[in-house]
């Protein structure tokens, strides 16, 4: 009965939220709704069961939000919608731009197809030196060795031992919501910790022929960019969190020679970049300022046009469970939930 209960409460919330939200209202001060994606994949596919379930949105679900969008929205490309700021020309009262973090491969497949189909500008944050790669995320390898049977395994290393042992006292089944809390408690180590870790117990060998390619080839990056639709920023060199962990010269290489690759492997001008994880300290915040245009976080927000910091910009980060229906897209939108 508690269940049902808060369960009716939580729908009750939506349907307010989505009544009452910003996006359902005039604005008199010009805001940008900036909507984070990640995966878009339909459940039939391999890599669906593979993923996080708060990284992927199905393609049905993709549709249906870039139709809904211009209900509330003039949809804008979020390069023009910084540079119209920066010229200190009009904006809209109610903006709304896409962006894709990372560049999955499914992005190309499923995405752009419908990114044609309804004509909307999209910012795709590639990861430079890993596009045409068969580089893994670490947490995929991670939640692929769980799903696979390979929990013995990982335990075999301290560091996972001891984030399984604190894992297994909350969950007592390993699924993907409990390979999601151990990628969350993974993230109080460093990157090159965990990459570290994972060559040690040999999970290339443990996992042979189970991950499929993670991000697409340059070919299919170009194509998203020639489509007209898809302007292309950079999201590091490696996906490193820009934390202390880091030396100024790797983040110098992260920042500013992601920038340069892109650009040689792609021609024109790279000029928004994204934070992988949305980690960031001063001195990085100061070199990606001093590299681009704009920046994009992970902070959840509405962007009051006024008050932007053009490389801070907050995001509505979006997937599959949290918007599969319109009321529940809206309550996302709302600003409220």
């Amino acid at each position: 009965m508690a269940i049902n209960v808060k369960k009716l409460v939580k729908s009750a919330a939506a349907g307010l939220a989505n009544q009452f939200g910003q996006h359902n209202k005039d604005q008199t001060d010009p805001k940008l709704w900036v909507l984070m994606y990640h995966r878009i994949l339909p459940r039939d596919d391999i890599r669906f069961n593979l993923e996080e379930p708060g990284m992927i949105v199905t393609p049905e679900t993709f549709s249906m939000h870039m139709q809904e969008i211009r209900r509330y929205f003039d949809v804008v490309s979020l390069g023009d919608w910084v540079q119209r700021k920066q010229q200190g020309l009009p904006l809209p009262a109610k903006a709304c731009a896409i962006t894709f973090d990372d560049g999955w491969a499914d992005n190309y497949e499923y995405a752009l197809p419908i990114l044609k189909a309804t004509n909307t500008p999209a910012t795709l944050f590639a990861v430079a030196e890993k596009i045409g790669t068969n580089f893994q995320f670490w947490p995929n390898t991670v939640l692929a060795l769980l799903l696979n049977g390979r929990s013995a395994e990982l335990n075999r290393h301290p560091l996972f031992a001891q984030v399984g042992a604190e894992i297994d006292a909350m969950h007592k089944t390993i699924d993907r919501e409990y390979a999601a809390a151990y990628i969350a408690r993974l993230k109080s180590f460093s990157d090159n910790e965990i990459f570290s870790a994972l060559n040690e117990i040999h999970s290339t060998e443990l996992l042979a022929g189970k991950l499929p390619n993670a991000l697409m080839n340059w070919d299919q990056l170009k194509e998203m960019r020639d489509s007209g639709l898809v302007a292309i920023g950079s999201h590091t060199c490696n996906h490193m969190r820009l934390s202390d962990a880091l030396s100024a010269e790797q983040l110098q290489h992260e920042i500013k020679n992601s920038k340069e690759v892109l650009e040689v492997k792609l021609g024109g001008s790279v000029d928004l970049f994204c934070f992988p994880n949305g980690d960031y300290n001063e001195a990085t915040l100061n070199l990606v300022t001093e590299t681009y245009v704009a920046a994009v976080t992970t902070k959840r927000g509405i962007i009051d046009a006024d008050a932007a910091k053009l490389h801070e910009l907050t995001r509505v980060a979006i997937h599959e469970e949290i918007s599969n229906s319109r009321r529940l897209f809206g309550a996302r939108l709302s600003g409220l939930l």
